[in-house]
């Protein structure tokens, strides 16, 4: 006999004396002035017939009146669990395919940014269908096979990521340039992991033996997790593993940004990515999972015969596209990204006042007046009697560490000239990744901000200004691969 809230069930060996059992329980209900909706109630009945079984239509009374029986071969629904004949859980799959295809579909079609239809699908979605994967008995092969495929192919094509390209990094967390992506086969073990705590804490003993009596099979790889937020981390931490060192091709940007980035600026990263525009935000993922249309990735897909760069006739990587092209450095696209990045620096710094500043741009003083004739860093200035020198340098994301030494080796000898002359000489050697990405070794930039008396707001907003203005810049970089180069000016965004 179980209750729950105004559900009750009977279960017995035989039907005479699951009559005797109703009988007592409808004269308690009329006792306590409660009404059984017989409408509402069902029979379910198995018997066996010789050697077999096979389900029948019990003849059960409440008040004289017959409990509508299940038909043979339906199902019964108790606390949102299908029970059947045969035991299995096709009606739990039927429904859950059948609600996430359509919530799917009309998500698709919304017109809006493929962030939030994502967001949509996690938020709602997900806890649509989160009790179907709690009390049922599907596998998780099932799961993976019809509806992670499903999912993905959406994703993949909000996204706009190919077929070849790993899901792995989009299920990263959001401080580790991911978007928190949960697939149903995640979400079927966060459920399953959270009905096996339950069990095993609960106050009833009989529950907590039951725990206890299935604590093998599939369920020991839900019991060795606390709850579903640890076996999330878990999970991405080994998709974190997997693409540091079996993606070679796929997972070498991210893994050179984990290991060489810097920590603190990677949420303000993570945010400001939040905020672009759907082709630039398409466009960084596909840029960490190197799924970018290069003609090395073309002719490795089979849909370009040659993978040569147009105007130099090198490989084109991602890599040569980005930051490794003579041609395009000589016609002066780099230079304009790193121009356009330090015009914005060097109007924050102005914007602080009796600041004297040396820029290496035009109509502005050479820093060189500074330094002297040998040494042109890109901005210098004098600041309550400190000379603050700042070198910036936009390149590769594999490359933010090697720029920073070469850049220290470059002005060493410079520096040590400078403190002969000067009370205090700061140097700011702020080597960015082609995305925004910050060096782990640019430690002396936000010091900088601060002395100029800039607050923690106004220090996020100045990092993700320029992590935005690389990002959008590197953009437009690789929009105009294989075509002339037009712009004039720094991007003014």
């Amino acid at each position: 006999w179980f209750q729950f809230a105004d559900d009750a069930t009977v279960v017995t060996l035989n039907e005479s004396e699951n009559q005797i059992l109703l009988n007592c329980f409808t004269r308690w209900c009329q006792w306590s002035n409660m009404i059984i909706r017989v409408d509402k109630c069902s029979t379910f009945g198995i018997k066996k017939c010789l050697t077999s079984s096979s389900q029948y239509l019990p003849k059960l009374l409440v008040n004289n009146e017959r409990i509508p029986p299940t038909e043979l071969g339906d199902s019964f629904t108790y606390l949102g669990k299908h029970f059947n004949y045969n035991m299995n859980d096709e009606l739990h799959k039927s429904e859950i395919l059948e609600t996430t295809t359509n919530l799917m579909k009309l998500i698709d079609r919304l017109p809006i940014d493929p962030k939030y239809k994502l967001m949509i699908y996690q938020k709602y979605v997900l806890a649509k269908i989160s009790w179907h994967l709690t009390v049922s008995d599907i596998t998780k092969t099932w799961v993976v096979n019809n509806m992670d495929n499903m999912i993905s192919s959406y994703v993949r094509f909000w996204f706009e990521i190919p077929i070849n390209g790993t899901l792995d990094i989009l299920a990263l967390s959001n401080i580790n340039f991911g978007v928190s992506l949960i697939l149903p086969s995640q979400k079927f073990i966060e459920c399953q992991i959270t009905k096996r705590n339950i069990l095993k804490v609960s106050l009833n003993d009989d529950i907590k033996k039951l725990y206890h009596s299935t604590t093998n099979g599939t369920n020991l790889q839900f019991d060795k997790f606390c709850n579903g937020k640890e076996y999330l981390d878990f999970n991405r931490k080994e998709k974190q593993d997997r693409i540091k060192n079996d993606l070679k091709n796929q997972g070498f940007i991210l893994k050179s940004i984990m290991e060489m980035g810097l920590q603190f600026t990677k949420p303000i990263w993570s945010l400001m990515q939040q905020g672009l525009p759907k082709n630039i935000f398409s466009f960084s993922l596909r840029y960490l999972n190197n799924t970018l249309a290069t003609k090395n990735n073309l002719c490795l897909w089979k849909l370009a015969a040659s993978n040569e760069c147009s105007f130099c006739k090198q490989p084109e990587s991602l890599l040569h596209v980005i930051a490794g092209c003579n041609k395009y450095l000589h016609q002066g696209r780099y230079n304009w990204r790193h121009d356009s990045v330090l015009f914005y620096l060097t109007t924050v710094i102005k914007s602080r006042s009796n600041i004297d500043i040396y820029a290496d741009l035009e109509n502005h003083r050479s820093p060189s007046i500074i330094t002297g004739m040998s040494y042109r860093p890109d901005i210098v200035f004098i600041f309550n009697e400190t000379l603050y020198i700042l070198e910036l340098t936009v390149g590769f994301e594999t490359n933010i560490s090697i720029n920073v030494e070469r850049k220290k080796e470059k002005y060493k000898h410079m520096l040590l000239d400078l403190e002969q002359r000067y009370s205090k000489v700061s140097f700011i050697n702020l080597s960015l990744g082609a995305l925004g990405i910050f060096s782990k070794q640019c430690t002396t930039f936000v010091p900088m901000l601060k002395d100029l008396n800039f607050n923690d707001k106004e220090i996020k907003f100045t990092i993700q200004k320029v992590m935005n203005i690389c990002i959008r810049t590197t953009y437009f970089i690789f929009c105009r691969r294989n075509k002339d180069w037009f712009v004039e000016g720094y991007l003014n965004y």
